[in-house]
């Protein structure tokens, strides 16, 4: 599993994510981009497994994890698309995936993120995420749930501004590290903020 975060509010989408890659021969990678911004308005995040998540993005990525174009597709189209992947991907099973798209959708931020978990596929769903009024703000955390707690901590201490968040995400990071070995503690960050 992988790690990548998100903050969803009423002014701006910020999306983390650590850059290690695990490979199935025992290699690492470190470096590896899984945070995309597709255009200037939606964001995608992956976690879990890589070969999975190309699948379930193979409209916007190439096999190399690199955008394939600029694309003009609004947030609601992207969902779509993944959603319809999402929904093959479940019904072959043995997929591991815990990823999330998000961004500006013409009226506020939103997200939704993509599970599948082939040990339990039970437990497999996708969940939307949208503030529910114009304070709120929602965290989003594909990865081992301490890091969830580690994030929250980090927003209390630091604040809910991009660079507060920052700064909780390489919190997480170093303290991840210490007991989540498919992280390291290379961060890469992008940001949608609400147009003026």
């Amino acid at each position: 599993m992988s790690l990548v975060q998100a903050v969803v509010c009423d002014q701006f989408v910020f999306v983390a994510g650590e850059q290690q890659l695990n490979l199935s021969s025992g290699g690492v990678l470190h470096n590896f981009r899984k945070i995309f911004k597709l255009n200037d308005n939606v964001i995608i995040g992956l976690s879990g497994s890589m070969d999975d998540n190309y699948y379930l993005f193979q409209d916007y990525l190439t096999m190399d994890f690199e955008l394939r174009d600029e694309f003009a597709d609004s947030l609601e189209e992207v969902f779509d698309r993944v959603s319809a992947r999402y929904q093959e991907m479940t019904e072959q099973g043995q997929c591991d995936v815990f990823s999330l798209v998000c961004g500006w959708n013409g009226r506020g931020f939103e997200a939704k993120t993509f599970f599948i978990d082939s040990a339990f596929g039970g437990n497999s769903r996708i969940t939307d995420v949208r503030p529910e009024h114009e304070k709120d703000a929602k965290l989003i955390s594909c990865g081992d749930n301490r890091h969830y707690d580690n994030f929250l901590d980090g927003v209390y201490k630091y604040g809910c501004e991009i660079y507060g968040l920052q700064r909780a995400f390489r919190d997480v990071l170093a303290k991840g590290v210490m007991f989540d070995d498919f992280i390291d503690k290379n961060a890469q960050f992008e940001v949608i903020q609400r147009p003026e």
